[in-house]
């Protein structure tokens, strides 16, 4: 790029029209005329670092990475690969070369997720997380330690139940004890006092499941009748969807 400019504005300076010089270097029009309207080189670098890219949503973490001293382009596109990043290397290596030179500003920092948002985050299963949401939580994990433990734990809850492992709960429990989490704390010691349910419960194929259906949908039937329907005729009209 730095060649391409320094010939266009030499061309342009001698007197050269745009589409001439973009015959003699065998360039794109329009580019032609960006590199000559560009004050300077630095202009044109800041003006292509401003387009939306795909790895706009990373370029925080490599400015992190970066400044922390790590200079290796290969390096942090296999690291923001394992964050989500879909998009080649070509990019992270220009904006790694940028950076070296001082040619791009830091990017402004992203605002703080609220609670509500990160609680999202924790319950969601990691594979369906947008590559987004996974970075931005994998940033706010390595700021609390508190809540790094509290995503372990309830991520280690979820697998027991989907597993249906219930046999692990007592474990599960001793090891929330382990961590400073008075709240969580307090769900735990909750589970103590119906051990026995809460472990068949998470063990056995079996659930309420079909018994709410049915009270959900004797509720809806009773509603339709805007509270002027009484009990036989509620009743008949269960009956006749059954």
């Amino acid at each position: 790029m730095t060649t391409r400019y320094a010939e266009v504005q030499e061309l342009g300076a001698g007197g050269r029209s745009l589409k001439g010089i973009s015959r003699d270097l065998n360039l794109d029009y329009y580019t032609v005329r960006r590199y000559a309207r560009a004050a300077s080189l630095e202009e044109l670098l800041v003006a292509a670092t401003h387009r939306t890219t795909m790895l706009d949503a990373y370029k925080p973490y490599l400015h992190d990475r970066y400044s922390s001293g790590c200079h290796n382009a290969c390096l942090l596109f296999r690291e923001i690969q394992a964050l989500g990043y879909q998009g080649s290397s070509s990019p992270v290596d220009r904006y790694i070369r940028l950076l070296r030179k001082g040619s791009v500003a830091p990017p402004p920092p992203r605002p703080v997720p609220k609670p509500r948002t990160i609680t999202a985050w924790i319950v969601s299963h990691p594979d369906h997380l947008r590559p987004d949401d996974a970075l931005e939580l994998k940033q706010v994990r390595e700021a609390c330690p508190e809540l790094e433990a509290t995503l372990r734990h309830v991520r280690a809850f979820a697998v027991m139940m989907r597993d249906l492992r219930g046999d692990r709960l007592p474990g599960w429990i001793d090891g929330v004890h382990h961590d400073d989490l008075p709240h969580l704390h307090r769900f735990a010691d909750g589970l103590r006092y119906d051990m026995d349910a809460i472990v068949a419960g998470m063990s056995l194929p079996w659930n309420s499941g079909q018994a709410e259906g049915q009270n959900t949908r004797v509720k809806l039937i009773k509603r339709q009748g805007y509270g002027r329907a009484n009990f036989d005729l509620l009743r008949k009209r269960i009956l006749l969807r059954t």
